[in-house]
């Protein structure tokens, strides 16, 4: 909706056309699409979506603020779901769900927001997520490798679940991709101002408990603390709906001061592993920490293109993407050796997951870098980039599926 206002900031006839087909959208984005323009058409919208719109937005807080409490309710009612069932470990139970039911509750929750309605989009939605929960709970104990790997890419799964939703099955659209993923640092930022508001108050809470001789910590964090971890996502998204130009303003800079530092962080790492005795090879668990590192950054890679278009540093945010891509490129070719070293022993679970991650992650680099490069050299558009970058996720969405569903019966 922004990049078409921006198009037709001047054209009154599709400004009233774009209006009428979305209102809640053309309210959003119009002040930020016509930031540094002045002209009596921008004035007049300011104006009348300053006004009109009051009491529209009065009756729809209220639904809202409805909407969100049965979410908060329902979100802590499945959290504390152990204390309703006493034959369910606590520590078992949050570990095999909390990011499934935090994911569910946001999916659920853009469903609801975007009007998804028919039985098809709703069951495309709801069956992979009922599916997922069954299976988890199903799995062995926490000593199996592939329980254990299946519950670190549930969430990968489930992500994708909510993107469809946020997107509402736009998924072959690159500017509703772009717009899903920029969308997710703007959650994350709130999110982590939300829990930097809930550690103070915690922290206040239990210290005022304890200066009258009350030891509140273990419950209140068991029961209230958890609780609240898992309603503020959904808090977030309220919030970002509400105050639109919050995040939509952190998430860039977060962007923007991140690549330089990861990039850095990522040359330092890479050098201390050539200069150390380590030999990651040797390690399972190293190699796996190794491996969740190169998925962060590609996922920062990720996020930070597509802030890329509201950034004043276009042309060097680029370059500082290129030779980020170029390390982690290193970086994936050193652990790729050392997986490959440990086959001679045979595949197992833990082996297989890293193997087949890291060549996902090789060849969309590869696909990636020649992009950048242009972009970044030559001043070619990055049109292409954007394409190849979020033609690929899906491929991502199909590893966790099998690493879920498929590695526990093959292995």
């Amino acid at each position: 909706m922004k990049q078409e206002i921006t198009q037709h900031i001047h054209d009154p006839e599709t400004l009233e056309s774009l209006y009428r087909k979305d209102k809640n959208a053309f309210a959003q984005a119009f002040p930020e699409a016509s930031e540094g323009t002045d002209t009596e058409l921008v004035r007049f919208w300011l104006i009348r979506l300053g006004n009109e719109n009051s009491a529209e937005k009065y009756i729809g807080l209220k639904k809202d603020l409805l909407m969100l409490a049965i979410f908060a309710v329902v979100i802590a009612v499945l959290v504390k779901l152990d204390s309703f069932i006493s034959t369910i470990s606590i520590g078992e139970f949050l570990l095999r769900n909390f990011a499934m039911i935090i994911l569910a509750g946001l999916t659920a929750w853009f469903m609801l927001k975007n009007q998804i309605n028919g039985a098809k989009n709703i069951l495309l939605l709801m069956v992979p997520v009922i599916a997922l929960a069954i299976f988890l709970n199903m799995l062995p104990g926490m000593e199996s490798d592939t329980t254990r790997l299946a519950l670190i890419h549930a969430p990968v799964f489930m992500w994708f679940i909510f993107g469809l939703s946020w997107v509402s099955f736009k998924y072959t659209s690159a500017s509703e991709v772009s717009s899903f993923i920029r969308y997710n640092g703007e959650l994350l930022s709130m999110f982590g101002l939300l829990c930097i508001a809930g550690a103070i108050l915690s922290g206040m809470t239990i210290s005022l408990f304890s200066i009258i001789g009350m030891n509140i910590g273990d419950y209140y964090m068991q029961n209230i603390g958890i609780i609240g971890l898992a309603i503020f996502p959904v808090l977030a998204a309220w919030l970002i709906e509400l105050y639109p130009d919050i995040t939509s303003r952190i998430a860039p800079v977060i962007a923007r001061i991140f690549t330089p530092l990861v990039l850095i962080s990522a040359i330092v790492y890479m050098v201390a592993i050539a200069a150390s005795d380590i030999h990651i090879s040797a390690d399972r668990d190293f190699l796996i920490t190794f491996n969740l590192l190169l998925l962060g950054v590609m996922a920062i890679v990720v996020f930070s293109l597509s802030e890329l278009d509201r950034s004043g540093f276009r042309k060097f945010s680029v370059i500082l993407l290129f030779f980020l891509g170029v390390v982690t490129l290193i970086i994936d070719f050193y652990a790729l050796s050392a997986i490959i070293s440990r086959l001679s022993e045979g595949f197992t679970p833990n082996r297989t997951s890293v193997l087949v991650s890291n060549i996902l992650i090789l060849v969309h680099l590869l696909l990636i870098l020649p992009g950048l490069f242009n972009a970044g050299f030559r001043g070619k558009p990055l049109t292409r980039v954007e394409k190849v970058v979020y033609s690929y996720l899906p491929v991502y969405f199909i590893y966790s599926f099998f690493v879920i569903f498929i590695f526990p019966i093959i292995f």
